[in-house]
Parts: C-alpha cells; structure tokens; sequence
C-alpha cells in the first residue's frame, strides 16, 4: 500500500471522533494551517475559560530570560537550553521507577519500564512507545512544572493571551524494529506540523542523555512562518526529508541531542519530528499549552 494510503488509514478514524466532539476541532483543523488565520484568531475567537495554576511563585528554572525566548521563538519558532534542575530530574525518575507505564499507548498493556522484555512476551506484542498516560495527575514534579511561572510566562508573552494547559505527556522511545504504519501511529516517519490550535506552544525536555542513536528530535527553523503553498493546503501535514530538505535546506535543520535535563520549547507550526531511536531509549516529557481548548481531549 503507498504511503499516503496508509497515512489515512492511521487518522482518519482519530479526526473523525475529535470533529464529532467538537466541531470548533474541525475548523481550526482546515484553518489553521494557514498564517494570515492565526494572524487573525486574536480577534475572531473568545479567551481562554480555563487557565494553568501557576503553582509557585519561585520557579525552578534558573537563568532564563523569558522575553529573550519569546522573541526568538517569534524568529526560529525554536529556543533549546531550558534545562531542568537535577532534583526535579531525581524526582520524575522516581516516579517512572515506580509507576506503570502502557504499551502503545493502550491501558489494556500496563508494565514497569524495568519489565518491558518480560511483558512485550505477556502480551505478545512489541513496544514502539511505553506511555505514562496518568504522568500529569500522578507525578508532582511534572504538576509543578505545568505550572512554573516561567513556562507561563513565556507561553503568555508568545501566545499574547493566558495560556490554556492543553496536554502533558511523558514517554519512552524505543529501540526496535516497527513497521512503515506502526510508526505512523506515534509520528515517528515524516517531518510534519501539529495542528492542536490556532496558536501554540510545546516544551520539551529529555529525561535521559539522546544521541543520533536514542531518537533526537529535529525541528526545522523558521518553518512556522514560511511555509511552501503546497504544505498549507495538503490534507496532510506530513513531509518526506527530501521535500523538507529541498525547500527549507540543511542550515535551517537542528537536531536536538543533550543530557537527560535539556530542554527546548517550540512553535508546532514548524516542520519537526522525532527521530526513530536505534540503539538506545529515549524518555522525554512533553507539556503543550494553546490559546484555546477543545472538546475532543488531550491532543
């Protein structure tokens, strides 16, 4: 089966229960793909009714300057080197030590991360991911940090409006062979753009030391703002390395390797993507927050 063919079958199924859910999904989901829209959401659409807490007044991110970060987010849509205190380092791994994480994302496959051989022989399955699907209700640390007055800070300075808390994920990249369509499910294929609202921000951090060989993730500078034609108006978000290579060139490309602590914040709208692990694991935390929130649930 072609590759677009069987990217179809990977989402359709998922668009079609979160435009049920919400139909405002579904029109942010055509729009928004296009600049001059989000240009224009600040006027058209309500503010946010449901806020982040900001959980302390003191943040645990030292040595970052929240509008210096916000204006080069405006330019690359990228800023690496938000990196996490080692005790709040400790205390994530403490819970994922402990707590059971889901194979694939499905609650029907629970095992600690320690067991993961022991229980991909259980289930007769192999793990492409081990998600921490409760890690946000679960794990102070991660709470504390979804709250941090500098995370807030600067997703309000970029966002120009009260962020919306719109998902938090933890998870472990594996090392192991996956087919073309398993890895479709976990976006682990083409470079591609997120099309969680009009306006947006993701903070990343890595949870253990990533190589070429652990899954980095790569962003492509810039891409937010200059986008091909035919990228805004494909159905899919989705791109070949060549076409991304062809049109936006290898200077724009970073790949993001560091000590488990790095951690980067970026504009969805650019191309990205997170590598396929060969040799070794990857755990990283993701927190998103928008300018909207939508029925269809934790995008």
């Amino acid at each position: 089966m072609p590759n677009y063919l069987k990217r179809i079958e990977v989402k359709w199924k998922r668009y079609y229960k979160w435009a049920l859910a919400d139909y405002r999904w579904l029109f942010m989901f055509l729009l928004s793909r296009f600049k001059s829209i989000r240009n224009l959401s600040t006027l058209f659409l309500d503010q946010p009714h449901e806020n982040p807490k900001k959980l302390s007044e003191t943040s645990c991110l030292n040595n970052i300057k929240e509008d210096e970060i916000s204006d080069l987010l405006k330019k690359d849509g990228l800023y690496v080197g938000i990196n996490l205190p080692s005790k709040l380092i400790k205390q994530i791994h403490n819970y994922v030590n402990t707590a059971h994480c889901y194979g694939n994302r499905d609650r029907l496959l629970p095992f600690l991360h320690t067991e993961k051989e022991i229980a991909e022989k259980k289930y007769e399955q192999t793990f492409i991911i081990g998600d921490y699907l409760d890690a946000h209700k679960d794990c102070e640390a991660i709470r504390q940090l979804q709250g941090d007055p500098k995370l807030l800070e600067i997703a309000t300075q970029y966002l120009n409006t009260k962020p919306v808390h719109l998902s938090t994920k933890l998870w472990w990249s594996y090392a192991t062979e996956a087919s073309l369509t398993d890895r479709l499910n976990f976006a682990q294929v083409f470079f591609h753009y997120d099309l969680l609202d009009y306006r947006c921000l993701q903070f990343f951090f890595y949870l253990t030391n990533v190589d070429l060989s652990s899954g980095p993730h790569v962003c492509v500078r810039g891409s937010h703002q200059n986008k091909k034609l035919t990228h805004q108006f494909s159905f899919f978000t989705g791109r070949s390395d060549k076409n991304i290579v062809d049109y936006y060139g290898t200077d724009n490309l970073e790949v993001i390797c560091g000590k488990a602590g790095l951690g980067f914040v970026e504009d969805p709208y650019c191309f990205h993507k997170g590598i396929s692990p060969s040799k070794k694991n990857r755990l990283i935390l993701k927190i998103v927050f928008s300018a909207n929130s939508y029925r269809s649930g934790n995008l």
